[in-house]
C-alpha cells in the first residue's frame, strides 16, 4: 500500500513544532482531560509553582531536532535537521486562583532548518504573546497578535509545550498533556525540593492519526520558588511514528530552557496587542494578481519556477505565488504541466509544483493534475504526487473523483505503477473527509462507494485499502452504523488487521466488546497485535478484560501483540495496581529491545 507523504502547506510548521507538527493534519481533536494522579506517595511539599504578578525573567532557548521520513522503497529515510536558539523575555501579567497570564516574547531568535534560516519567519516569532497557564503549570488558552500567521503561531505554541510541566505537592505523580504530537501520560518523580524527573509514558491513538506515537524520553525540570514558573528543563526524546497510510517519522529532540537574569525593564505593555482567533496561514489566502496578458503572466510563472528550482530560503512565497499565477489564469496550469515534462528540475522543486497545483485547487488545476494521473508515460512518482496533490484540494471536482475511482479500479500489478491504484483510494478517503467537515452532500456517495469497493473487492490487499480508505474519513458514524465490525470476521487476516486498526483510528468506544471476542481468538499475530493496538484507548476496560491480559501477555509469542498489551495494562494501572507486579516481571524476562523499553517507560 502506498504511503502518504506530509504536503508542504506546513513545511515551516513541519520543521519548526517539532515532536508534533509533521502530523498537523492528523491531530486529534481531544480535549486536554484533568491530570490523573497515580496510586503513588502522596507526600505533600511546599515546593510548587509560583505566580507573581510583575515578575520579569529572562531564559536561553536552545532546541537541536531532527526528523527522519522513510519513503515507500527508500533505502534510506529522509533527514531535516532544525536548529533554534533565542532569549526569551518573560513576564507574569496577571494572576488568580485559577492561574496565571504570562507574556512572553524572544528579544532574540534564529530559526535554521537544514542550515537555512528566513529572515522574514525569525522577525515574525519575535512577535508577543501571550499564554494562560493553571496553577500547576499547565499551558492552555494563547493569544497572539491578529496579524501573526497560523504557522508561527503553531511554532510558539509547541515550543511552549516543549517545555510544558504539571507541578503538584507530592514526590510521585502522573498527569495527562498534550503538544503536537498528541495527548500523553507523563510521570513525575521529586528527586529535590529543586529539582524534578519527569518521563512521557505513552501517547493516546488519535482521531484521525491512528495508532499511538512510540516515545521514549527523559526530562529534568528545575523549579525555585525564588522564581516564577520554572528555572530551567533539559529534555531528551525520540518519538516515533508508524501510522497505516503514512510515512514512517523517527524524530529526535535535544532542547533547553535556563533562566540567565530577571531583568526589572520589562513592561506589561509590551504584551497589550490585540489578539485574534487563530487565522489562516500566511499565505493560504489566494490573492489575484494584477491584471495581465497571458504573455506576461506566462513569463511570471517561468520566472518563478526558476526562481523555485535555486531557492535556499522562501520558497514558501515563491509557491503561494505560483498558485495565484494558476488560480489567475486557466491557461497556466497547462503550461506548467509541461513544463513539468520537458524541464530538468530538482525532485524538491517538482514536489513543491504539484503543492501549488494543490493549492490553486482551480478546475483547471486539477485538470491538469489528472493528466498527469491518467497518461501513464509521465515516471510513477509525478503520478504518486499528483494523486496526493488531488487528494488535499479543498473543492475536487466531479471529474477530479471520477479520474481517482478510475485509477483506483485498475488492475496495475505487476508494473512499477502498481502502488497507483491503493493511493488513489487512500486520497478517495481523504476527499471524503474534506467533504464530510464542509457538509457536501456529496459525501454520502464517496462514503457508500468506499463501502462498496470494500464489500466488493476480490483480494484481500483491496479490502484492505478500502478500510484505510474509509478510516480517512475520519467518520466515527463508520463505527456507530459498525460499518466495519464485519471485516473483523474476514476470512484474510490482512484484512482483519486493517479492520481493527481503522476502528482504533475512527474511536472503537462502540466495539470494544467486539474487538475484545475476536483477540481471544485471533490466531495470526498481525491482527491480533491490530486488535490490541485499537483496544488500548479503552477508556474503562472491565475487570475480566485486563484479568485476560495479565494472563495472555505471559503467554503471547508476537512482540508487537505483547507491546500492545503493555501499554493497555500501563494505561490502566490505577485502577488494576497488580499490573505493575506484571509489567515487572516482564521487564525481568522479555527478550524485546522495543518491549522493555517501552515497559520501562511506563514502570518509571
Amino acid at each position: 500500500m502506498a504511503m502518504r507523504t506530509p504536503r508542504l502547506p506546513v513545511l515551516l510548521a513541519i520543521a519548526a513544532v517539532f515532536a508534533g507538527a509533521i502530523f498537523i493534519l492528523w491531530r486529534s481533536s481531544a480535549n486536554l482531560q484533568p491530570s490523573n494522579p497515580g496510586p503513588t506517595d502522596t507526600t505533600a511539599t511546599d515546593y510548587g509553582l509560583q505566580w507573581r504578578e510583575g515578575r520579569s525573567q529572562q531564559y536561553q532557548v536552545d532546541i537541536d531536532s531532527s526528523f527522519v521520513m522513510t519513503m515507500p522503497g527508500a533505502s534510506a529515510g529522509q533527514t531535516m535537521n532544525l536548529l533554534m536558539a533565542g532569549l526569551l523575555e518573560y513576564r507574569t501579567l496577571d494572576t488568580g486562583t485559577e492561574g496565571a497570564r504570562v507574556g512572553m516574547r524572544f528579544a532574540s531568535v534564529t530559526l535554521t532548518i537544514d542550515g537555512a534560516s528566513d529572515p522574514q519567519v525569525n522577525r515574525a516569532l519575535a512577535s508577543p504573546f501571550r499564554v494562560r497557564f493553571d496553577r500547576n503549570g499547565r499551558p492552555g488558552a494563547f493569544e497572539f497578535p491578529t496579524e501573526m500567521a497560523s504557522e508561527h503561531r503553531d511554532i510558539l505554541e509547541n515550543l511552549v509545550r516543549m517545555f510544558q510541566v504539571v507541578i503538584e505537592g507530592k514526590t510521585t505523580w502522573v498527569a495527562e498533556e498534550i503538544n503536537g504530537s498528541g495527548r500523553y501520560r507523563a510521570s513525575y518523580t521529586r528527586s529535590s525540593p529543586l529539582e524534578i524527573t519527569k518521563q512521557k509514558q505513552s501517547y493516546f491513538p488519535s482521531i484521525p492519526a491512528g495508532s499511538a506515537p512510540e516515545v521514549k524520553s527523559t526530562e529534568t525540570i528545575l523549579a525555585d520558588p525564588e522564581n516564577d514558573w520554572i528555572t530551567g528543563m533539559t529534555l531528551n526524546e525520540t518519538i516515533n511514528i508508524r501510522d497505516v497510510g503514512s510515512v514512517p517519522v523517527r524524530v529526535t529532540n535535544h532542547a533547553t530552557i535556563k533562566l540567565v537574569a530577571n531583568p526589572s525593564q520589562l513592561a506589561a505593555s509590551n504584551w497589550n496587542f490585540a489578539s485574534s482567533a487563530q487565522p489562516d496561514t500566511a499565505t493560504d489566502q489566494v490573492t489575484a494578481p494584477p491584471v495581465m496578458s497571458h504573455e506576461e503572466a506566462q513569463r511570471r510563472l517561468m520566472t518563478n519556477v526558476e526562481e523555485l528550482d535555486v531557492a535556499e530560503e522562501g520558497r514558501s512565497r515563491v509557491i503561494h505565488r505560483l498558485r495565484d499565477l494558476l488560480a489567475a489564469d486557466d491557461q497556466l496550469p497547462g503550461v506548467l504541466i509541461e513544463t513539468l515534462r520537458t524541464e530538468e528540475l530538482s525532485v524538491r522543486t517538482r514536489a513543491d509544483l504539484y503543492l501549488a497545483f494543490e493549492l490553486a485547487g482551480t478546475p483547471a488545476s486539477q485538470a491538469a493534475l489528472t493528466s498527469v494521473v491518467a497518461d501513464s508515460s509521465w515516471p510513477p512518482e509525478d503520478a504518486m504526487r499528483a494523486i496526493v496533490a488531488l487528494g488535499g484540494v479543498s473543492e475536487p471536482s466531479g471529474d477530479t473523483l471520477a479520474s481517482l475511482w478510475n485509477l483506483a479500479n485498475t488492475n496495475l500489478a505487476g508494473t512499477e505503477r502498481s502502488d497507483l491504484p491503493s493511493t488513489a483510494a487512500l486520497a478517495i478517503g481523504s476527499i471524503g473527509n474534506s467533504l464530510r467537515q464542509n457538509e457536501e452532500v456529496d459525501y454520502a456517495a464517496v462514503r457508500a462507494d468506499l463501502l462498496a469497493g470494500a464489500s466488493g473487492a476480490v483480494e484481500p490487499t483491496e479490502r484492505a485499502v478500502y478500510l484505510y480508505a474509509l478510516g480517512n474519513t475520519a467518520d466515527p458514524d463508520l463505527v456507530l452504523k459498525r460499518d466495519l465490525v464485519y471485516y473483523l470476521d474476514d476470512p484474510s487476516s490482512e484484512v482483519r488487521s486493517a479492520a481493527a486498526k481503522t476502528l482504533g483510528r475512527l474511536g472503537p468506544d462502540k466495539v470494544e466488546a467486539e474487538l475484545m471476542t475476536r483477540v481471544r481468538q485471533e490466531p495470526n499475530s498481525q491482527a491480533r497485535a491490530s486488535m490490541l493496538e485499537a483496544l488500548t484507548s479503552w477508556e474503562e476496560p472491565p475487570a475480566e478484560a485486563i484479568e485476560w491480559a495479565q494472563q495472555a501477555i505471559r503467554q503471547e509469542a508476537d512482540d508487537q501483540a505483547r507491546y500492545n498489551m503493555a501499554v493497555l495494562l500501563g494505561n490502566n494501572m490505577e485502577d488494576f495496581p497488580e499490573n505493575r507486579q506484571i509489567l515487572e516481571s516482564l521487564l525481568a524476562s522479555e527478550q524485546s529491545k522495543r518491549v522493555r523499553q517501552k515497559v520501562a517507560n511506563i514502570l518509571y
